[in-house]
């Protein structure tokens, strides 16, 4: 399973016209990693830390009354972290133990 690309996908519940000044923001406390995120079509976000917080206003993406789709492709981090480590012979990747691709990326180790 680690060494797949997933993708989430759901219709979001409709929306209706918000009152002039309203926003809507869609909030991701943590994405695994490596996250591309997609709102109609359009990429919102690209995320390459799981530990960071991302707050998006969509507001203009959103489509009152008409139907509105949520995508998140997910590339597999421990792949992404063996071709980063691999980019960097020069960098001494230094554990006591695992793998150490691991270090490469921000992604919680007891996941590894």
């Amino acid at each position: 399973m680690a060494d797949k690309a997933w993708t989430y996908k759901v219709k979001l519940p409709e929306v209706e016209a918000l009152p002039d000044g309203a926003v809507t923001i869609l909030v991701f406390d943590g994405l695994d990693t490596f996250a591309t995120v997609k709102l109609n079509g359009d990429i919102i976000l690209e995320s390459d830390n799981m530990f960071v917080p991302h707050r998006i206003d969509v507001t203009k993406q959103l489509k009152p009354t008409e139907e509105n789709v949520l995508e998140i492709e997910f590339a597999s981090a421990r792949l992404r972290a063996i071709e980063i480590k691999e980019a960097h012979p020069e960098h001494t990747w230094v554990g006591f133990n695992g793998d150490m691709s691991r270090l490469a990326v921000r992604k919680a180790q007891y996941h590894w």
